[in-house]
C-alpha cells in the first residue's frame, strides 16, 4: 500500500483523467489489511474522491501551483499507521469470498437502523466430520453490529463493516484473561462438547470459556476438519471474528464436504449488517453447489431457498421470500435423505409458517377468542410444547416447555417479547433462531386456533 501513495506523492499535478486511470489499477490490483487478512479494493465513489482530494492538495502544495515542470514533494502515507479500507469492487478479481462461482455484487448505500431491521432467520446445515453424521439443519441469526455511532458516519454500511473488521484483533484481548478449568489436554472429540455445553448456558462467563477453549483447540490444531472453529464463534455470538473465520474458510477449496453452515452463517452475517446484496451470492452458490451423496440433493436445495426465503424478508422484497418460501415448501416433500425423512413434513410446515407470517406481523386488530390454546414446534434437540393465554383478546401468556440445549434464553425472550409488543416481530438471537423460529411458528399455529385470520 506504502508503494501506491509513494506514487501518488511523485505525480506531477496530475490531470484527473490521470488521477483515475491510476487509482483504476490501484483498484484492480487490489490491497490487503494485514491484521485482518482480508482482500478489499475501493470502489468507483472511493477511487473518485480520492483523486479529487489529491488534485485539490496539489493545488496548494509546493511548485504545484501549475508548473508542470515543478517537482512535488514525495508524500509516504504508512499503511500502519493510517488504514484504508473500502468495500469489495463487483468488478475486481479479489473477492471477500474467493471461490470462482461466487461473483461478489455492489455492497447497499447504507445500512437500516437496527431497530427498523428485521433480522433473517437463516437454516443451515452443520458440516459432517469424522466424529458426527452431518446435522439435519441449524438456524442461525447474527447478533446485533455495533451501532453507527460506533463508526464514522460518513462510510456506508459496506465501508462501516470493513472498518470494524480492520480494528478487530485476533484473538481478542479479552481471551487471554478468561480462565478455564477444563483440561485441554483431553481430545478435542469431548471437548466440543463441552464447548456447545458452556455455549448454551447463555451466561456470558460460559461464554466467553466456550471462545476460549475453541480458540486454545484451534492453537493445538486440534479442532477436527476446522469448520467448528467459525461454526463456535457464530453460535458464541462474535460476528466480526466470524466472518473474518468465514471469509477464510469459504476461500477454500479443499473441504471434506460442501461448506453449507459456513454459506448461510456468512450469508446471514452480511444481512445483519444490511448488506443484503453480498448474502445473495453467497446463497447461489450453496444452490450451485450439490452435496456428494445425491439423496441429500432436493433437501440442500430446500434449505437454500428457505434461507432465501429468510433473506428476502429481512431485506423488504417480500414478493421474492413468498416464492423462495413456497419453492422450499414443494422441495421438501421431494427429498429423499437417508436419515430424517421423518422430519421433512414437520420442516415443510414451520416453512408455512414463515409464509403466513409475513402478512401477520402485528397483532393488533386481531379478533382472538379468550381461552388457552396449545401447539407443538420442532426446536433444534426436539418437541417445543407451547401454551398460549388470550385474555381480553390479547395475548396474556405463552408457557413453553422444551428440551433446547442451546436456546440462548430464546425460550424466555422470545415469548416475553410477542407479548409486551402483542406480535411476530421479535429481535433475533444469536445461536438460537431454530428455537425463536419454532415459538413463533408455533404461536401463529396456537393463535389460529383463536380465531387469527
Amino acid at each position: 500500500m506504502n508503494e501506491g501513495w509513494e506514487r501518488v506523492g511523485k505525480l506531477r499535478r496530475p490531470g484527473y483523467r490521470f488521477v483515475t486511470h491510476f487509482f483504476d489499477s490501484l483498484r484492480r490490483r487490489a490491497t490487503s489489511i494485514c491484521r485482518g487478512k482480508i482482500s478489499v479494493t475501493l470502489n468507483q465513489r472511493s477511487q473518485r474522491t480520492i483523486a479529487w482530494l489529491v488534485l485539490s492538495v496539489s493545488t496548494c502544495l509546493p511548485g504545484c501551483s501549475g508548473d508542470p515542470e515543478a517537482d512535488v514533494e514525495t508524500t509516504t502515507i504508512d499503511s500502519a499507521q493510517t488504514e484504508i479500507t473500502a468495500p469489495v469492487d463487483a468488478s475486481t478479481p479479489e473477492q471477500v469470498v474467493s471461490d470462482p462461482a461466487v461473483v461478489q455484487a455492489d455492497m447497499v448505500a447504507s445500512v437500516a437502523e437496527r431497530s427498523n431491521v428485521v433480522t433473517p432467520s437463516v437454516s443451515v446445515v452443520d458440516e459432517p466430520t469424522a466424529e458426527t453424521e452431518p446435522a439435519e439443519s441449524t438456524s442461525v441469526t447474527t447478533s446485533t453490529p455495533p451501532t453507527a455511532a460506533d463508526v464514522s458516519p460518513t462510510l456506508d454500511a459496506a465501508e462501516r463493516l470493513e472498518e470494524q473488521l480492520a480494528a478487530f484483533t485476533i484473538p481478542p484481548t479479552w481471551v487471554e484473561t478468561v480462565e478455564s478449568s477444563w483440561d485441554t489436554s483431553i481430545p478435542w472429540k469431548e471437548a466440543r462438547q463441552e464447548i456447545r455445553t458452556l455455549l448454551g448456558k447463555g451466561d456470558e462467563s460460559s461464554r466467553r470459556e466456550g471462545i476460549k477453549l475453541t480458540w486454545v483447540y484451534l492453537q493445538k490444531d486440534d479442532i477436527g476438519n476446522g469448520h467448528e472453529y467459525g461454526m463456535n464463534l457464530f453460535l458464541g455470538r462474535e460476528p466480526l471474528w466470524a466472518i473474518h473465520v468465514y471469509r477464510e474458510w469459504l476461500a477454500r477449496t479443499d473441504h471434506d464436504y460442501p461448506p453449507y453452515f459456513g454459506i448461510h452463517a456468512l450469508a446471514s452475517l452480511y444481512s445483519d449488517y444490511g448488506l443484503f446484496e453480498q448474502a445473495v451470492p453467497l446463497l447461489e452458490r450453496g444452490l450451485q453447489t450439490p452435496p456428494p451423496d445425491p439423496k441429500w440433493t432436493e433437501m440442500r436445495q430446500a434449505e437454500m431457498h428457505d434461507a432465501f426465503g429468510d433473506l428476502y424478508t429481512a431485506w423488504g422484497r417480500t414478493d421474492d421470500a413468498r416464492a423462495s418460501y413456497r419453492e422450499a415448501m414443494r422441495l421438501f416433500p421431494l427429498a429423499k435423505p437417508p436419515y430424517g425423512k421423518h422430519l421433512l413434513p414437520r420442516r415443510a410446515k414451520k416453512v408455512q409458517s414463515k409464509l403466513d407470517l409475513l402478512s401477520k406481523q402485528s397483532l393488533h386488530g386481531a379478533t382472538l377468542r379468550d381461552g388457552q390454546y396449545k401447539d407443538t414446534a420442532l426446536g433444534y434437540s426436539g418437541d417445543i410444547k407451547l401454551t398460549i393465554d388470550v385474555k381480553d383478546g390479547r395475548i396474556s401468556d405463552i408457557g413453553v416447555q422444551h428440551e433446547e440445549k442451546i436456546d440462548q434464553n430464546a425460550c424466555v425472550l422470545i415469548p416475553q417479547q410477542i407479548v409486551r409488543r402483542q406480535s411476530f416481530q421479535v429481535d433475533s438471537i444469536t445461536g438460537a433462531t431454530v428455537t425463536r423460529d419454532a415459538i413463533l411458528a408455533g404461536t401463529l399455529r396456537a393463535l389460529q386456533q383463536a380465531g387469527l385470520k
